[in-house]
């Protein structure tokens, strides 16, 4: 486990330095938020919404998301409007991601932000995706490293007709990576063949995320010119906990905050002029600053063995590469 700073400067971060009100005029631009429909995502969408982005919100129940958008259509009267967009796409079943990727590319030529914004938490052990997995893994990082993967060409493409640095990926991690995720951070042998601990397995495929992220960067980062980042957005008050036992949560209820504070960390990390390709990889920690004192064990699975580290983000990165191979395709 982290130091306890760590951890409590994670529940009780000062006061964001980026919000809302700090957006510039998002027209021409265009995103995509992966669990649009609710939470985080939801907010994040309305905001990008009301700064004149089109936006397009990928989530798995249709009638939700189509009632997102609604409401936020409804609620938001200002005189600069962008576009808001519904695709259904399942993370827990690999087959529904091509092609809700494919209406995507068939109606849009650029992307300048990719929010991995979606995710589960605590799933009841008996749950397996649609092919199989282990749904921790599964959904928050096999399912999303597809999504970026097939997204890859078109953020490389904006990239080059666009400001330095100014397209990226966000990959959404989680204060228990510090707290909870098992020592190296994720344990290859629970990947493939998990146990019964549903509660390390989030904490480790919020781990997974971080080494995914850093590694899409020191693959294609440099080449690219896309920033790829971790961020845990905060503890919240989402419907991310909904499977958690109630012992789990209602503990914590009252020190959770609300869903637009994790937007303030997502807006820091997308939109922050002073964040370079220099910076890929790193991770962001609430309400949007530099995560500077992460667990050595975890940090050691950054690098290759023959740098000094275990390689343990190779191994995931190989992971999700081969367990999606066969969905691929757009």
């Amino acid at each position: 486990m982290a130091s306890f700073y760590t951890i409590f400067t994670q529940f009780f971060p000062p006061k964001a330095s980026f919000t809302e009100d700090d957006i510039p005029s998002q027209v021409g631009k265009v995103f995509i938020v992966t669990g649009g429909s609710s939470g985080v995502g939801f907010e994040l969408s309305r905001i990008l919404y009301q700064a004149g982005g089109t936006v397009y919100c990928l989530s798995h129940h249709e009638g939700r998301g189509l009632a997102a958008i609604e409401k936020i259509r409804s609620t938001v009267h200002i005189s600069t409007l962008g576009t808001l967009h519904f695709i259904p796409l399942d993370l827990a079943d690999l087959t529904t991601i091509s092609p809700a990727i494919g209406k995507f590319l068939a109606a849009e030529t650029r992307l300048d932000v990719l929010f991995n914004n979606a995710g589960r938490a605590s799933m009841p052990l008996d749950y397996k995706t649609v092919q199989g997995l282990e749904p921790h893994f599964g959904i928050n990082c096999a399912g999303t490293w597809l999504v970026t993967h097939l997204l890859a060409p078109i953020l490389t493409a904006t990239a080059k007709i666009s400001p330095p640095n100014s397209v990226r990926i966000t990959w959404t991690s989680s204060v228990l990576v510090d707290a909870m995720a098992p020592k190296g951070g994720v344990v290859m042998k629970e990947v493939r063949t998990p146990s019964k601990q549903r509660h390390e397995h989030y904490s480790a495929s919020k781990t997974g995320n971080w080494f995914l992220a850093y590694e899409w960067n020191r693959r294609f980062g440099a080449s690219t010119g896309v920033v790829s980042l971790a961020l845990n957005p905060g503890s919240l008050k989402t419907n991310t906990w909904r499977t958690t036992p109630w012992y789990h949560y209602w503990p914590y209820y009252f020190i959770l905050g609300m869903p637009i504070d994790g937007v303030r960390t997502n807006l820091w990390t997308a939109f922050n002029k002073d964040i370079t390709i220099d910076d890929g990889g790193r991770y962001v920690i609430p309400w949007g600053r530099w995560h500077t004192t992460m667990r050595p064990d975890i940090t050691a699975g950054l690098k290759e063995e023959k740098d000094g580290g275990t390689g343990r983000a190779i191994e995931f990165w190989n992971w999700c590469e081969e367990v999606t191979k066969p969905f691929t395709e757009t």
